[in-house]
């Protein structure tokens, strides 16, 4: 059921939202509102909501868009795209319910609520968004399919975005025609860093570590495969782009070349290589393995791979480090040292019988890279953890700001206390969010012969603790703990950003975990409080 059923002396008065249906004050119990709420019922829409004039008149200013002529779609899909590249967002999301359809903003690494639109207007800006606005290799927009495309037309994007790229999932959904729904998601690809100059500045303005820094110098310097991961959304690309522009700049007698599918950033001296959009995802490997292989015919010194996905990728992106050339890439793995098995399964199902036989040589595989992305706290708002702690226990704002469980761990983790902070209830400075940008937590790997002996033979273990001992390697769960300890961001929010409790690392330095260790790890009580801390 849509709003556009309501009948017209009530549609003024009388609103569908997220399944409810609101109504004015100022409507009489009537036989047309009685017949109307019955009908609603035998459609599954049982639940009713009276509202104050005023107020419902608001709701509905704020949650209904008319929009009825193709122009007027395409003018409110230009709108959403715009006011979502002007509040900093990364990615918007659109979701058709049939009676209505909502919109969501990912912002800070965050989904806030944007508007809601009723069904019918939703699935028009959705198929504008796709079949008129967008490049993709099937022309027309089915509800029942995954489908992808890409928005490049000048016409359509705000002065900073390159592009916007489209994802459509089909969706089980009860409410909708035909019981499908459809979600999309648009990536907005514009650089929102304000990262120049050079290879030290940028990455200090992302938030590398010095030590981070002097890793990235190295690696800029060596041969062989570099492979930066972490999940999506968490600034591998970004990471990418300022490191080949820096190498492009830093060595102009050196040929660049990119082959991205397709390409995400403008990249300033190297040379972007399109592989094919017009392929089918079964292809999209092939087409991959082809441009590399181009890539290698085009006398390159250094070559960067958007992204290794396809097992004819890393097939590729291995054959050319081998031949001795700088190859940069991007890939899905939970950890540094993880990339490596991200690997191995990508060659065995290019076939490689013993992926590691090429993989465990440092001229090769030169550096491993895993970051997250972690919310920084607004100066202004933000609350020393000392003064949440002298608050009860049950104290409803202790509880939302940092739960229990938290803070066991977070006592584990944190050698010092004295300055942690945590989250404020937001202000003018940062929105109302109490978030005013996000910064890395990081962890490199250089690869020499002694981690990729231990790899070969199976003992991860002692890979690991010679890059934590004898490198001094920082896993990227510690380098968030030095950021929590200088009072930069928030225990609650970086947990839950970086995938894994705040005293991981200290749980598995010693590979192998007791009883006691796991209870910790669940942030189980009777620790002692460190210094600061209260």
């Amino acid at each position: 059921m849509t709003n556009n059923e309501i009948p017209k002396e009530l549609q003024e008065r009388v609103l569908l939202l997220n399944g409810i249906i609101y109504i004015s004050a100022e409507v009489a119990d009537d036989a047309v509102l009685m017949s109307f709420l019955s009908y609603a019922a035998r459609k599954g829409f049982k639940e009713t909501k009276r509202l104050e004039a005023e107020e419902f008149q608001k709701m509905r200013k704020k949650n209904i868009t008319k929009a009825e002529t193709k122009s007027d779609i395409q003018d409110l899909a230009v709108q959403i795209i715009a006011d979502a590249y002007v509040q900093g967002a990364s990615d918007i999301h659109i979701g058709d319910y049939g009676p209505f359809a909502s919109i969501q903003f990912r912002k800070l690494g965050m989904l806030q609520n944007y508007k809601q639109l009723m069904g019918e207007i939703g699935r028009k800006v959705i198929v504008a968004m796709y079949q008129t606005m967008s490049n993709s290799a099937d022309t027309t927009f089915v509800a029942k399919e995954r489908q992808d495309g890409r928005i490049v037309s000048n016409d359509f994007l705000p002065a900073d975005v390159h592009s916007i790229r489209i994802h459509t999932e089909p969706l089980d959904c009860s409410m909708a025609e035909n019981g499908t729904g459809t979600f999309m998601a648009l990536r907005l690809l514009y650089d929102r860093t304000t990262a120049k100059g050079s290879l030290q500045d940028r990455l200090k303005t992302l938030g590398f570590s010095d030590r981070h820094i002097r890793r990235f110098q190295f690696l800029t310097q060596r041969s062989g495969l570099t492979l930066l991961s972490g999940p999506t959304g968490h600034g591998k690309s970004t990471l990418l782009k300022h490191i080949m522009e820096c190498m492009a700049e830093d060595n102009p007698e050196k040929n660049f070349l990119a082959i991205e599918d397709p390409p995400e950033y403008p990249l300033e001296r190297v040379k972007q290589v399109r592989v094919s959009t017009n392929e089918k995802d079964e292809n999209r490997g092939a087409a991959y393995r082809n441009a590399i292989a181009g890539a290698m015919r085009s006398d390159p010194d250094t070559i960067m791979i958007g992204e290794v996905r396809y097992p004819e990728a890393a097939s590729a992106a291995l054959d050319a480090a081998q031949t001795g050339h700088g190859v940069w890439t991007t890939i899905h793995a939970n950890s540094a040292l993880g990339i490596i098995q991200r690997m191995v399964s990508l060659l065995r199902a290019a076939q490689y019988p013993d992926p590691l036989e090429y993989l465990c040589d440092h001229t090769v595989l030169s550096g491993l890279h895993h970051q997250r992305l972690v919310p920084v706290l607004c100066p202004n708002c933000k609350m020393p953890l000392k003064e949440i702690t002298k608050l009860p226990n049950d104290n409803k704002l202790r509880l939302k700001s940092l739960p229990e469980a938290v803070l066991n761990r977070l006592f584990r983790a944190v050698n010092n206390m004295e300055n942690v902070n945590i989250r404020g209830e937001g202000c003018k400075q940062c929105s109302g969010v109490g978030i005013i940008g996000q910064t890395v937590a990081s962890e490199i790997v250089t690869t020499d012969h002694v981690i990729l002996k231990a790899v070969r033979t199976g003992n991860m273990e002692a890979a690991y603790k010679h890059w934590r001992h004898e490198q001094n390697g920082q896993t990227f769960v510690s380098h968030a703990i030095d950021l929590i300890e200088d009072g930069l961001i928030d225990p609650y929010l970086t947990e839950r950003r970086l995938g894994v409790p705040l005293n991981y690392a200290k749980a598995f330095d010693d590979f192998n975990l007791s009883s006691s260790d796991l209870d910790e790890l669940a942030g189980a009580k009777n620790v002692e409080a460190p210094h600061g801390a209260s």
